[in-house]
């Protein structure tokens, strides 16, 4: 995997389970940026979204489609502890709107502050670059909806998102 940064994300520890945290100093959630991609951080990302529900293939997300969209711009960004990847997001923009795409934590990671780290690593991109950040989230999804309602997203009152596949 190429074109990183890394943040650490000193912290409270990761939750093993709903009672307990784990000693903060044994565990690190870090943020890789990436600019560019291969086959093993495809594979990284795909396996997320496939364990989590948001990879779809119909949706064409594939690893030339990816890497075209980091050439003009687009960032993938993994949350890690430890080695693990145990979340993604995936950027791209068309100069007006920062678009988040597929953004996902491991069932096991959830309500832990993993998808706020990506969101607001998503949040930066989008204030460095000047651009309006925009996202779809399912409406089945109310943990996810209300992360994004409380980073200050909004629904838009009478639109449809409508795509046409194939």
């Amino acid at each position: 995997m190429k074109g990183n940064e890394l943040m650490n994300i000193p912290g409270p520890g990761i939750a093993s389970d709903s009672n307990q945290v784990n000693d903060p100093s044994s565990s690190t959630i870090s943020i890789k940026r990436f600019t560019s991609a291969d086959e093993v951080l495809f594979d990284t990302l795909t396996d997320i979204w496939a364990s989590t529900g948001v990879g779809n293939p119909a949706r064409g997300d594939d690893l030339a489609t990816i890497q075209t969209t980091l050439l003009h711009g687009g960032l993938i960004i993994l949350a890690y502890l430890d080695d693990q990847a145990i979340g993604a997001t995936w950027l791209t923009h068309d100069w007006r709107r920062l678009y988040i795409h597929h953004m996902a934590v491991l069932e096991e990671f959830r309500d832990q502050g993993v998808g706020r780290l990506l969101l607001n690593e998503a949040l930066a991109y989008a204030s460095k670059i000047g651009i309006q950040p925009k996202l779809e989230v399912h409406h089945a999804n109310p943990r996810a909806r209300h992360l994004y309602e409380s980073a200050g997203f909004t629904y838009i009152e009478g639109y449809w998102v409508m795509v046409k596949r194939g």
